[in-house]
This record gives C-alpha cells, structure tokens and sequence, in this order.
C-alpha cells in the first residue's frame, strides 16, 4: 500500500487541514487506489533518509510558521532530490521556495519574513494586500506542463488563507532556473505557482486547491498528484 506523509501542525479548527485528509481518502477511492496518508508534525518529523523512505509521497500543509521549519526544509529536500511526488499548498509552497532559493539557487540566507525578518533574502514577504480569503484567476505559462494538462488548460481559479507570498524581486533567478517547467501567476503577474521539471511531481502552490474540494478547478490539482504517488513503482 502506498504512503503520503502529510508535514505540518495539524489544527483541527482549520478547514484547509480538514479537507487534506479528506481530499486524498476521496480522490483514492474515486480511481480504486489503496493508500494510506499519515499525519506528522513539524517537531516531530524523523528527517533521517531511513524514515523519509517509507513515504511514496509528501503533502507539506499549510499552517505557517512551522513549530520546526528546519525539519520541513529538510523533507522537502529529500522529496526534491530523490524524485518523490510532492505538493506544497499555501505554507509548503512558501518553505519550497526557501529551499529551492537556498539549495539550488545558492542563496543561503534566504528565509520568510514570518520565519526571521532579519533574514539576508526574504524570498517571502508579506504581501502589501491581504490574500485571506480571497480567489484569483491564475494562469500557468507552459501549456505542456503537468499543472495545465492537470488543470485542463492554461487559466484557473485559485483560492487562498494567505498574508504571506512570493517576493517577486527575486522572480527572474526563480523563474530563469533551468529546473522550473511553469509558473503559475495571475493576471498582472504575480508569481503564485511553480513545477519542477524532470520530476515525477513537485508542485508548490500559494493558493489551497483542497478549498476547492470536490470540485473542477484546482482541485484537478490534487487528483493528479494522488495518482502520481498510486503509479509510481517499488
């Protein structure tokens, strides 16, 4: 039976953790897969290979700041690397971004501002407009991409819980990186998505596509990545 580790503080009075779990029980049943999702705290993470191994994918929650950021860093590393099916949504797409920034584009110091505000590159930064509760149509600029073939073509809606997003001074080093295959961003520009290429899945995502439970926008994006982490092999 295939395993996804569900990283965050999980918060019952918060709906967008709710429908996680809901979400990939749904999703499973709906193409007859057998899985099984696991809950794990930020602080109480095993990030040693031995453990992480176990998991045929990883869903990081939103939920931020993180009871321990360093051990969801380190697990979205090992998914990265490793080639294991990953999707960040809302928090997990924020500390993706601090990963790929520091690991990839070498920028050590990078960091949320929610994290540590006297970080050297807040490659996250508080948004100057509340994105709480609010939708935006979103568009992904590869039509050959994983997320538009998800989503069923180029432009979407997106939902978000969000004071926090992508700092787009730092937008041409993310985006001019040979390992990003699409970018998801909204009309006027703003960097809200992204998917790594040569990989069987990595998706981060500022908007929550769990809030769209059930239905035929970014939910597609949830029902791809459940049947990734089914089709992998052994």
């Amino acid at each position: 039976m295939k395993k996804i580790a569900i990283i965050g503080d999980y918060n019952q009075n918060e709906e967008s953790h709710c429908l996680i779990m809901e979400s990939i029980k749904e999703v499973a049943e709906e193409i007859h897969g057998e899985l099984k999702a696991q809950w794990i705290m930020s602080d109480a993470l095993d990030v040693s290979e031995e453990h992480l191994k176990l998991f045929d994918g990883f869903w990081f929650s939103p939920g931020s700041p993180y009871k321990d950021a360093k051990n969801v860093l380190s697990a979205i590393q090992y998914a990265r690397k490793n080639g294991v099916p990953a999707l960040g949504t809302c928090a997990g797409f924020q500390h993706m971004v601090i990963e790929f920034a520091r690991n990839v584009l070498g920028l050590s110091g990078a960091d949320s501002e929610e994290n540590d505000m006297e970080c050297a590159d807040a490659v996250i930064a508080k948004l100057s407009c509340t994105l709480m509760n609010k939708k935006e149509r979103l568009k992904i600029s590869d039509s050959n991409s994983i997320l538009a073939r998800t989503t069923g073509g180029n432009e979407f809606i997106g939902e978000y819980r969000c004071n926090y997003g992508f700092d787009e001074a730092y937008r041409s080093a993310f985006q001019n990186s040979d390992m990003i295959t699409a970018i998801v961003e909204t009309k006027n520009g703003y960097l809200r998505g992204f998917e790594l290429k040569e990989h069987p899945f990595y998706v981060g995502t500022l908007f929550i596509p769990q809030l769209d439970f059930r239905g035929d926008s970014s939910y597609r994006i949830i029902k791809s990545f459940v049947k990734v982490v089914l089709d992998m092999e052994e």
